[in-house]
């Protein structure tokens, strides 16, 4: 999940002009919880079950992918920009990715999903996000951001399962909830996808990182920069909406330039949730992307689109090192 935060020690906000100011900065933050770093959001769910995917294949096109090849003296690999959450009508795929996982015999994505299968990983998320010392989410916000959320989830979630939870945990689920709406489904992500599929083949999977430092990230938030996640959220929902369609449209063109304005415009006042959120977690997957390069294994790489593109993207720091990359 990428989101849009300000530093620890600012105070929430609630004039006019501030307002306005988090508005503008957080059109995307919606969307990039479908593109960063949803692994641990969605798969609680995804990783239980299976959709089904339309099988036939699409007419041959020379459009391109978000996809690409990369190349070192020794090996090679294929990475790709993931949409955690896509809608049925996605599939089938463009073939350069079927092409590139039938090259590949092991599927590295940002978790291994089977993790989520498990009873433990959902659990924790659950206990992180909830308060452990008696306090409630009424408490924790203000009035104002308290009446908004019950407002939002009216009729959808009773509001008193949200009592106990902490605001970046209420803010998980109220996306969620946006991501339905549009039609976005984790099991369609394309993630699930390719671990479904290397499920069926026997293919060897790993995992970046774990679930739990996903969550950590999250839970490590001061409460007011929480808060105010979710009041960026709740503003403008409806916009985000919008701009996720076009997000999903870019990245199915292949449009890393587009993407990467629409990913990286938001993180311009907030280089501390840039680090954290992205440019950190880039830097700690390196080793072992290269690790692939290094020839012990044909790798297909599956990480969140945002991770690619912009100059501390995966793509820019491939390429700094002297790779040879190619868009499929």
């Amino acid at each position: 999940m990428t989101v849009t935060v300000i530093r620890s020690d600012t105070v929430v906000s609630r004039t006019r002009t501030n307002k306005i100011m988090i508005q503008t900065r957080s059109t995307t933050r919606c969307a990039l919880l479908a593109l960063a770093f949803a692994a641990s959001v969605c798969a609680p769910l995804a990783a239980q079950t299976t959709t089904a995917r339309p099988k036939a294949a699409p007419a041959t096109t020379n459009a391109k992918s978000f996809l690409w090849k990369v190349e070192s003296a020794n090996g090679a690999l294929y990475l790709a920009g993931s949409v955690h959450a896509l809608s049925a009508d996605i599939y089938p795929l463009n073939p350069a990715f079927d092409r590139a996982f039938t090259a590949s015999d092991t599927l590295v994505e940002e978790i291994d999903l089977g993790e989520m299968g498990s009873l433990s990983s959902p659990l924790t998320m659950l206990g992180k996000g909830m308060y452990q010392d008696g306090r409630t989410f009424e408490q924790a916000v203000s009035k104002e951001t308290a009446a908004l959320v019950a407002e939002r989830v009216k009729g959808v979630i009773p509001f008193e399962m949200l009592r106990p939870m902490k605001p970046w945990m209420v803010d998980l689920m109220i996306t969620a909830m946006e991501l339905q709406k549009e039609g976005l489904d984790a099991n369609l992500g394309l993630d699930k996808h390719f671990f479904d599929e290397a499920k069926a083949a026997g293919k060897r999977v790993v995992g970046l990182e774990t679930a739990e430092s996903q969550i950590d990230r999250l839970d490590q938030l001061p409460g007011a920069v929480q808060e105010q996640m979710l009041r960026s959220s709740l503003d403008d929902l409806d916009a985000e909406r919008k701009n996720l369609k076009s997000i999903v449209s870019a990245w199915r063109r292949g449009d890393a330039a587009g993407l990467q304005q629409l990913l990286l415009t938001g993180f311009a006042n907030y280089p501390a949730a840039y680090a954290s959120l992205l440019v950190e977690r880039n830097r700690n997957w390196m080793p072992q992307i290269e690790g692939c390069l290094a020839g012990r294994n044909s790798c297909f790489v599956v990480v969140g689109a945002a991770h690619l593109v912009g100059p501390d993207g995966l793509l820019a720091m491939l390429q700094k090192k002297g790779y040879r990359l190619t868009q499929q």
